[in-house]
């Protein structure tokens, strides 16, 4: 059973699910939260703002924080590649999902800039993760995502992906089922 990993990337964290496919529906085989930031130093989760709507412009800072988020998600991302591998599923890609691929130095406001700053950051830790333990990725923007779902695949597939939260148990919310898409969209068994 190919097995491919959806990940729903947010500020700090990110919702994870490994999903396989059997006679084109998708099967949840496990799921898990990825740590992009490092809880003993809070201003890891959003590394870009210097408080009160302002953008943390101080480099010495940013190098430390982003070096922080980077070896967090590595770390996390190996991890739950590890757990897979012990219950007998090898992912053979990861799908992410992300808000925005919005360039941030496109945005006048400092309060706004900084929350792309950091999605894109967060986004190109999980993708240089993915390239150390070795899978292939592609990206997906939620909306598209959504689109591409409502469109061509109708409601039945969007109750097959909300049922999956009854074998993987709660919480079972957007998040996880967006990943799910992203991951069975990826494993190529769908119209999507």
């Amino acid at each position: 059973m190919k097995a491919v990993l959806g990940v729903r990337v947010k500020s700090g964290w990110a919702s994870a699910v490994l999903i396989g496919s059997e006679r084109s529906s998708p099967v949840f085989l496990h799921r898990g939260r990825l740590l992009l930031a490092d809880p003993g130093v809070p201003k890891s989760t959003q590394p870009y703002h210097r408080g009160f709507g302002r953008l943390q412009k101080d480099d010495a800072i940013l190098e430390k924080l982003t070096g922080i988020v980077y070896a967090a998600a590595a770390r996390s991302l190996s991890a739950f590649v590890s757990e897979c591998l012990g219950r007998g599923h090898e992912p053979a890609a990861i799908a992410l999902v992300v808000g925005s691929t919005i360039d941030p130095e496109r945005i006048g406001n400092e309060h706004i800039r900084a929350h792309a700053s950091e999605a894109r950051l967060f986004r190109v830790a999980l993708e240089r993760a993915a390239e150390r333990v070795n899978l292939p990725q592609v990206t997906t923007r939620e909306r598209d995502l959504r689109a591409a779902f409502a469109t061509r695949s109708g409601a039945g597939l969007a109750r097959r992906i909300a049922g999956l939260g009854r074998v993987a148990g709660r919480p079972w919310g957007a998040d996880e089922k967006l990943a799910a898409m992203a991951a069975w969209r990826a494993a190529g068994d769908t119209a999507v």
